[in-house]
């Protein structure tokens, strides 16, 4: 039975130095469920990056890019290379701009993002082994998971820039044959100089807030550099960032040696965040079932309450707000039978009916229908004088209910519109064996 999340460590310092000789020795012999995981990981991630990055704002801002950081560094489905530096970020800001990629329930955030998008950046120059990559990105996702499960975020602040930065330091530190004292060494520095992100762009529908991400994978990536250069770091600036920045938020568990993090993280069939999937899910069986939305009378959602705390946006008026609303998941879902990128687009974005839902339903909170942090929805709604009711639990993705193969690959197609040369490199990804060398899609 694997180790169980135990108290918080006397310092971070010291958990980090009980962890990372465990984890550079068990990386040698990585166990193959978790090997695939890395490899489900980096096939997602790139699909979400290569959807996201073909959206209006995204295309703007690599062409800013491309004018001063042009490079060798090739991007998932668009045409712009850029240098490491800008391309580490184009990769972050692409994955999470659908609200499409994986995350981790434990550390509420997303803890592979950031550690595909500096790897990526690497692989232009760097030539490891497709075992190697993986490696060394089960080393950054166990390192940003134990991290964000632990340094809990003060109220008004953004998960997605403070810990990240962790795993991609130690990730761009194994991938470049870096030692466990090094990672180390890249975690305290990343540490130093860790922003201060907050969560006012989500509640305003800002989506400058999707280059939180970007920032980390750029941050890990500049730490891991300055200690290969021979950087000085410090040690004990976790936990200096914890108490400076963290003071008053109550700390998380600490989850000791032994126990793959990376097996327990989830992977989204919806391109939102993960608070509306239930009750997209439930919309969708009411649909298969017969239900005709353009009867649609009223709607009623109840979910449980954290999903209302985080997601409580109505009558939204951008992607990012829209992305955060379960009003607006509902009612795509029911309006468009789908909850893809594309409902998040002009102009289905504005759909009418999809409009006429989102404005019917109400939506309550639950805790007795959903206790003890229990993810559900229960979705009531009167159509042709008849009441439909599904009761949503757990959807694909959660833990214990993995997406097939078939699945991912469905997905992966969807998001980057069956592009030749990622289907080539997918296929790559899935088959080349392990000691073959690592690419980029060309």
């Amino acid at each position: 039975m694997s180790p169980r999340a135990s108290p918080s460590p006397d310092t971070i310092g010291h958990a980090l130095a009980e962890l990372l000789p465990w984890l550079w020795s068990a990386l040698d012999a990585l166990p193959a469920a978790v090997e695939r995981r890395a490899r489900r990981l980096w096939l997602d991630t790139a699909a979400c990056a290569c959807s996201g990055l073909r959206a209006d704002e995204p295309q703007r801002w690599l062409a800013e890019c491309a004018r001063g950081d042009a490079g060798p560094v090739v991007l998932p489905g668009v045409d712009q290379r850029l240098g490491a530096t800008s391309a580490s970020v184009a990769m972050a800001l692409g994955a999470c701009w659908d609200e499409a990629c994986e995350g981790l329930a434990l550390a509420h955030g997303r803890p592979g993002v950031p550690v595909v998008a500096a790897l990526w950046a690497q692989l232009a120059q760097a030539t490891p082994t497709w075992r190697q990559l993986w490696q060394s990105s089960v080393a950054g996702y166990e390192v940003a998971a134990r991290l964000g499960a632990r340094l809990r975020i003060r109220p008004g602040m953004h998960v997605d820039g403070t810990w990240g930065a962790f795993g991609a330091a130690a990730a761009v530190v194994r991938l470049h044959g870096g030692s466990w004292q090094q990672a180390s060494a890249a975690v305290e520095a990343a540490a130093t100089q860790l922003p201060f992100t907050l969560l006012r762009p989500v509640r305003q529908g800002a989506n400058v807030r999707n280059l939180y991400l970007g920032h980390s994978a750029w941050l890990g990536m500049q730490a891991a550099r300055a200690v290969r250069a021979g950087f000085a770091t410090p040690q004990g600036a976790v936990d200096d960032f914890a108490a400076l920045a963290l003071a008053g938020a109550n700390a998380g568990p600490w989850v000791a040696p032994g126990r793959w993090l990376i097996l327990e993280s989830y992977w989204k069939p919806f391109a939102a965040v993960r608070h509306l999937h239930y009750g997209a899910a439930a919309a969708l069986a009411l649909r298969a079932q017969g239900l005709q939305p353009d009867a649609i009378e009223s709607l009623r959602l109840r979910v449980y309450p954290e999903a209302v705390q985080y997601c409580g946006n109505r009558a939204p008026a951008t992607a990012l707000a829209a992305q955060f609303s379960l009003s607006f998941g509902v009612a795509a879902a029911l309006a468009l039978g789908d909850l893809s990128p594309a409902a998040f687009r002009v102009p289905r974005f504005h759909d009418p009916l999809l409009r006429r839902l989102e404005a019917l339903l109400t939506v309550e909170p639950d805790a007795q229908a959903f206790p003890g942090g229990e993810r559900g929805a229960l979705l009531e709604i009167d159509a042709n004088g008849r009441r439909w009711r599904h009761h949503q639990g757990a959807v694909a993705g959660d833990i214990g209910y993995e997406p097939s193969d078939d699945d991912v690959r469905a997905k992966f197609s969807l998001y980057t519109e069956a592009d030749a040369a990622m289907a080539a490199w997918a296929q790559r990804v899935e088959n080349d064996p392990p000691q073959a060398t690592a690419c980029l899609p060309t």
